[in-house]
């Protein structure tokens, strides 16, 4: 999320006791590498460049000799090479003294969100004696960190997602009182339309979802695709939004309501147990931060899945726990996943990341009730925005 800073990555390469950083891009495979150096996203890059930030000292640039200008924004002594052979040399030379250094990759692909250099790059760097460790976390305490500014920036903006689906809510109550017909992509667009107002930005339009399309977690009304929504309906609202800036970090919520004036025991059933599972993995950052131990993303994962699983609902919660924020909606940090992937990088204060377990009964209807959470620097654990969803919600 920030301009490369070689202080800032000097210091935590000696916090994890690394003798360097060493970065490796080959035709744009490895965007996280790009966005930390500051590449220009339009660059024409063709062939392999290195760049080694050591802990303490200058770094080494390793360019290709028909591309010697692309890192040249950054600090360090440059080395051109044409022929494998030179290329080779330069790598035996530069990392002649070191003994462990991290690079975009993950043990056993583990995390596929870090692994963008390909084995043969592993392999070779070996080759050279160089212990190889995974750079998950550097890019977490790199990349994923919010500023003051940042979170300071997105607290309306989530207390403003929460107005938004009451407001929703109210619309879908106001169209069906009045007996006007009344659809899914109807209420995507009034929210749509409350971002305009609010001069909020959103990189695609909110989940609204009746029925059984609540039960798709990744379903979303479109302008000729769409369910209609009547009385006695279930409905889910998914929206996220932030800031319309490149450094806006986002906010991201999911809240589930009933088209009547009291909910059917079977919601409040599935929702109780979500919303439970939801606050246990919160519960346990907070009781992790506050005994100041270490808690990794699959941690949280495994809190929420649980619970569900043992009310009889494994096998219906069917996604992660919850994903890192940043500028990006699905962040550069630790995922709370223990399901897709197994996520053993770190929480760090002044990070962001959903937490939003669910359960999806196809063809019937679908739960998921999602909070953002942030790590302040003082490693207080918050719940950002308005009041989180404690029942569902009964629209009439």
């Amino acid at each position: 999320m920030g301009k490369f800073n070689l202080e800032k990555i000097q210091k935590i390469l000696n916090e994890t006791n690394l003798d360097g950083w060493l970065f490796f891009d080959f035709r744009r495979s490895n965007d996280l590498a790009l966005n930390i150096l500051d590449i220009p996203r339009d660059s024409h890059l063709t062939r392999r460049f290195y760049y080694l930030v050591p802990k303490k000292g200058e770094p080494v640039k390793i360019v290709n000799g028909i591309e010697a200008g692309h890192l040249d924004h950054l600090p360090g002594k440059k080395f051109t090479y044409s022929s494998h052979a030179s290329l080779t040399g330069h790598l035996s030379n530069t990392l002649r003294n070191i003994k462990k250094v991290a690079m975009e990759y993950s043990p056993l692909n583990a995390i596929p969100y870090v692994s963008r250099v390909d084995a043969g790059t592993i392999e070779l760097m070996k080759s050279f004696g160089v212990e190889i460790v995974s750079s998950g976390d550097l890019i977490s305490m790199f990349d994923a960190v919010w500023t003051k500014e940042q979170f300071e920036e997105n607290k309306p903006v989530a207390a403003a997602l929460t107005d938004i689906v009451k407001l929703s809510f109210d619309f879908i109550k106001n169209e069906i009182s009045a007996n006007r017909n009344l659809t899914e992509y109807d209420v995507q667009q009034f929210i749509m339309n409350e971002f305009a107002k609010r001069k909020y930005f959103t990189d695609y339009p909110p989940i609204v979802g009746v029925n059984e399309n609540s039960a798709n977690p990744h379903y979303s009304p479109e302008k000729d695709i769409f369910k209609p929504i009547k009385k006695e309906d279930f409905v889910l609202i998914d929206l996220w939004a932030k800031v319309n800036k490149p450094d806006a970090v986002w906010a991201d919520i999911t809240w589930v309501g009933f088209v009547g004036k009291t909910v059917p025991d079977k919601y409040k059933k599935i929702f109780n147990i979500v919303a439970n599972a939801r606050d246990e993995a919160f519960k346990l950052v907070q009781t992790r931060f506050k005994e100041e131990k270490e808690i990794r993303g699959y941690e949280v994962d495994d809190v929420s899945r649980n619970i569900i699983r043992d009310a009889g609902y494994g096998d219906y919660f069917i996604h992660r726990t919850g994903h890192s924020i940043t500028t990006d909606l699905h962040g550069s940090g630790a995922h709370m996943d223990d399901f897709e992937t197994k996520d053993e990088r770190l929480l760090f204060p002044s990070t962001s990341f959903s937490i939003e377990p669910g359960i999806y009964l196809t063809g019937d209807f679908g739960v998921r009730s999602e909070i953002d959470v942030y790590i302040s620097p003082d490693k207080e654990v918050i719940a950002t925005g308005g009041e989180r969803q404690r029942e569902v919600f009964a629209i009439l």
